[in-house]
C-alpha cells in the first residue's frame, strides 16, 4: 500500500469511535480467522444490512465490522 493510501486509512480510523476502533484492530489482528469465517456462500446484501442494523442496535461493533468485511468479501469474490 502506498503512503498516501496508508495516511488516508489512518485518518479514517482516527475519526471512528473508540469501540469501533477496537473492533477494527481485532479484525486486523485476527485477519486469517476472519478470512476463513467469511468464506462460503454469498449472503444477500439486504440480509447483511439487516444483520448490521441489529448489531448496531446491540452495540456489537465487532459483529458490525465482521459483517462489513463479509459484504466486501462477497463483492470482490
Amino acid at each position: 500500500m502506498d503512503e498516501e493510501k496508508n495516511d488516508n486509512m489512518i485518518s479514517l480510523y482516527q475519526v471512528l469511535p473508540p469501540e469501533i476502533q477496537c473492533a477494527v484492530l481485532w479484525i486486523i489482528e485476527h485477519n486469517e480467522i476472519v478470512d476463513y469465517l467469511v468464506q462460503g456462500e454469498k449472503v444477500p446484501t439486504q440480509e447483511i444490512e439487516d444483520f448490521i442494523q441489529k448489531a448496531l442496535e446491540k452495540k456489537d461493533y465487532l459483529m458490525v465490522v465482521i459483517l462489513i468485511y463479509k459484504r466486501v468479501y462477497d463483492m470482490n469474490n
